[in-house]
């Protein structure tokens, strides 16, 4: 089992980006559930019963802290032909509540990604194409009012690879 700390994203909001990416019909050989759209702030790969209490012990205290905020969505960007993803706008409550949680999963001994924050939702995995991929091809944003919505909570999540969808809530931390 593999495990992460996100923020879920508003039903609203996953029916957005799956109308969204449904109409590319772009050669991914994975699309992301609808059900599985989050924002991930820390993977911790394998963790024991016991990490995972201290998470339960620790995390509470540290995710109150932070107040309910908003996020809105940018659009659509890439890591290379392997990831395609939905982008938010920088906001410093979300880099302030993900540095908290690292914090928290560096002191219950987990080693986590040194990489600068990219806050994002993957939506495919593995450019398939028997063309070189390029965003330029596709539309780039979700048209209409920009996306906007509130982070009220911070997710303890559990990976079943052999499930759709594969991601289940274990536990739920909410903002103040």
């Amino acid at each position: 089992m593999h495990y992460f700390l996100a923020i879920p994203l508003p039903n609203e909001v996953k029916q957005q980006l799956h109308a969204f990416i449904s109409e590319w019909k772009a050669p991914f050989r994975l699309f992301v559930h609808e059900a599985d759209y989050h924002i991930t702030l820390a993977f911790l790969g394998r963790a024991t019963e016991t990490e995972r209490k201290q998470i339960a012990a620790l995390m509470p205290d540290v995710i109150q802290r932070h107040r309910v905020f908003s996020l809105q969505l940018s659009e659509v960007y890439s890591f290379g032909s392997r990831i395609l993803w939905y982008g938010v706008k920088e906001e410093p409550c979300l880099f302030s509540l993900r540095q908290d949680v690292y914090d928290v999963c560096r002191q219950i001994g987990f080693s986590l990604d040194a990489r600068p924050f990219t806050p994002h939702i993957t939506l495919a995995k593995k450019w398939n194409g028997s063309f070189p991929f390029s965003l330029e091809t596709y539309p780039r944003k979700i048209e209409g009012e920009d996306i906007r919505f509130f982070v009220h909570d911070v997710v303890l999540y559990e990976t079943h690879m052999d499930q759709t969808p594969k991601y289940k809530p274990l536990m739920r931390f909410p903002l103040s």
